[in-house]
C-alpha cells in the first residue's frame, strides 16, 4: 500500500501520491523545499499560499522558489490543477478527475503557463514562474486549485508514478483567485444514486454537486437508504468535517457493511449541511432509484467481503460434510460389528 504523505503550503487539505526518500534526500523524503513569493495583490499576507485579487483579463506572473538541499542535481515535476473533491470529502488538486463538473467554467490548467519540469543544480535555488491570464468576463466567487511539486527521476518522470515505490512525498501549494468581493449564494444538488464499489466493497454512491464557485467547509452528510415504501432504513451513513471544492461533484459512498446488494426499488433521504462565508446552511433531499438485478449480481460476485464469506461457508460445509460422513461410517461399522457378534453367539 502506498503511504500518502504531503508537505503542503496552504490551508487546504489535499490527497496526492508522494516520493520515497533516497540517499540524496532529506528525512522528509524530498531533495528540495519550496517557498512561495507572495505578490503585492496577495489578499492576506499572513498566508503562505497564493490568494490573489485580480481583474478581468489581467495577466500576472508569480513565482515560487525551489531549493535543492542536496549535493546532487535534482529534477522537479510541476503540475497545476483546479480543485476537485475526493470520495473522502477532501480537496485534491494533484491530478485532474476523470471528468470535470459541467458548472466549472474556468480551469487553472487552462489559465496558467508554467514549466512542467525544472532542474535545480546541487545546493542551488531556482525561481519558477507561473503566468496567469484571467478570463475576460467578470466573475463572482473564487477559482480554487493548487500547484504540486513532485520529485522526478533522471528522465523527468514523476517518482509518484512508480507503483512499486512506497512512502511518497510531494509539496503542494494552494491557489485562490478572485475578481470580486460579492458573495455567491451556496447551493448543493443531489444528482444520482448508483451502485458501485469502494476498495472492493459494495457501496451505494450518492453524487452531490456544489455548482457554485465557492468552497463548502465543515460539511456533514447524513444519508439513509430505504426500500421504496419502507419506514426503516436498510443502509445508513453519516460523516462530518468534510469539504466540497467549488464547482465540483462529491461522490459519497454508503457502505453495505459486507451484505449482498439486493436488486429492487429504493429511496434515499439525505441531509447535507455545509458552511460558506462562516454561515452554515442545510439541504434536504429525497430521491427514488433502482438497483438492477444484473448490476447487483455482478457487484456481489466481486465484493471481497462476500467472497470471504462464501469461502468460509464453503469450508464450513465441507467440514460438516466430512463430520457427517465419519458419523455415518462409524454407525455402519458399529452395525456390522453388532451383526458379526450376534452371528457368532448363535
Amino acid at each position: 500500500m502506498v503511504a500518502v504523505i504531503v508537505l503542503f503550503l496552504g490551508m487546504f487539505m489535499i490527497n496526492t501520491v508522494t516520493a520515497k526518500a533516497d540517499s540524496t534526500s532529506t528525512s522528509s523524503g524530498l531533495s528540495f523545499t519550496v517557498k512561495t513569493n507572495l505578490p503585492d495583490n496577495q489578499i492576506d499576507k499572513n498566508n503562505d499560499f497564493y490568494q490573489l485579487k485580480m481583474q478581468p483579463g489581467q495577466k500576472q506572473t508569480i513565482t515560487a522558489t525551489i531549493y535543492n538541499i542536496t549535493q546532487k542535481e535534482t529534477k522537479v515535476a510541476i503540475n497545476v490543477q483546479s480543485a476537485s473533491t475526493t470520495i473522502n470529502g477532501s480537496l485534491d488538486y494533484s491530478k485532474a478527475p476523470n471528468s470535470w463538473d459541467n458548472s466549472l467554467k474556468y480551469k487553472l490548467s487552462d489559465m496558467i503557463r508554467y514549466p512542467k519540469l525544472v532542474t535545480v543544480d546541487a545546493g542551488k535555488s531556482q525561481d519558477v514562474s507561473f503566468e496567469i491570464t484571467m478570463p475576460n468576463d467578470l466573475f463572482n466567487g473564487i477559482l480554487l486549485g493548487g500547484i504540486t511539486f513532485n520529485q522526478a527521476d533522471s528522465d523527468g518522470v514523476e517518482l509518484s508514478r512508480g507503483a512499486s515505490i512506497q512512502n511518497r512525498y510531494a509539496y503542494a501549494v494552494a491557489m485562490v483567485l478572485k475578481e470580486s468581493d460579492s458573495q455567491v449564494k451556496p447551493n448543493i444538488n443531489l444528482q444520482r444514486v448508483t451502485p458501485g464499489q469502494n476498495n472492493g466493497h459494495n457501496v451505494l454512491n450518492v453524487s452531490f454537486q456544489n455548482d457554485q464557485p465557492l468552497l463548502m467547509s465543515n460539511v456533514q452528510v447524513n444519508a439513509k437508504i430505504y426500500s421504496e415504501m419502507g419506514k426503516k432504513p436498510v443502509y445508513s451513513s453519516m460523516k462530518s468535517d468534510m469539504q466540497i471544492a467549488p464547482n465540483s461533484q462529491f461522490k459519497y459512498p454508503v457502505s453495505l457493511q459486507g451484505t449482498p446488494m439486493q436488486p429492487g426499488k429504493y429511496r434515499i433521504e439525505a441531509t447535507v449541511t455545509g458552511t460558506a462565508y462562516k454561515t452554515p446552511k442545510t439541504w434536504h433531499f429525497s430521491r427514488k432509484f433502482t438497483i438492477e438485478r444484473q448490476e447487483a449480481h455482478a457487484l456481489n460476485q466481486s465484493d471481497v467481503d462476500l467472497a470471504a464469506n462464501t469461502n468460509n461457508q464453503t469450508i464450513l460445509f465441507i467440514a460438516f460434510a466430512m463430520i457427517a460422513l465419519l458419523i455415518i461410517l462409524f454407525m455402519i461399522l458399529l452395525i456390522l460389528k453388532r451383526k458379526k457378534s450376534h452371528t457368532m453367539n448363535k
